[in-house]
């Protein structure tokens, strides 16, 4: 039997040591959390699984987004965080994911590969705030990407997704494609 009692406590240590405390108070009926400046506030009255999820969506935020230069779409961000909270909610089996076959690629899926990063690392360090564990997220083995093959003309325009750090810098290119 999981006790997310313990996760929520673990979770909420990892904050106040980012120097940002957890805490409770009456939000907006549609608003389960948020992060407003320095802190968290959860929803009073969320469940302990509706805790632990919304704490683990507010986190990603917080670790992830807060001090992304360039800074990332709002919309992207949501993705991200909600697919961080489905993933930490399957693997730690918590409802409404607990019931699913925990496939991380799955979770993925309909992510841009900038994205698919970010989430597995977040997931992965949330997990292991979680469970105690004190595996470097670093020496986490990510499962690469699918390699994409691009067929083109001479003189056809390719468009990359350069939302993160710039796709032109990636490659090691100094003008555009």
């Amino acid at each position: 039997m999981i006790d997310i009692r313990l996760y929520v406590r673990r979770l909420e240590h990892f904050a106040e040591d980012c120097g940002v405390p957890v805490v409770r108070n009456c939000l907006q009926a549609n608003v389960l959390g948020r992060v407003e400046q320095r802190r968290i506030v959860l929803r009073t009255g969320l469940n302990l699984e509706q805790q632990l999820l919304t704490l683990v969506h507010e986190l990603t935020h917080l670790t992830i987004h807060r001090n992304a230069r360039p800074s990332i779409n709002r919309t992207i961000c949501e993705y991200e965080a909600e697919a961080v909270e489905r993933w930490v909610g399957a693997a730690l089996g918590v409802r409404p994911w607990v019931d699913d076959e925990f496939d991380a690629s799955s979770i993925t899926d309909d992510l841009l590969a900038c994205s698919v990063l970010r989430v597995r690392w977040a997931a992965c360090k949330l997990l292991n705030v979680a469970r105690a564990s004190d595996i470097p997220v670093d020496e986490i083995q990510l499962e690469t990407q699918t390699p994409v093959e691009v067929d083109a003309s001479s003189r056809e325009k390719i468009i990359f997704n350069d939302e993160l750090c710039g796709m032109r810098d990636f490659i090691g290119l100094t003008e555009p494609l």
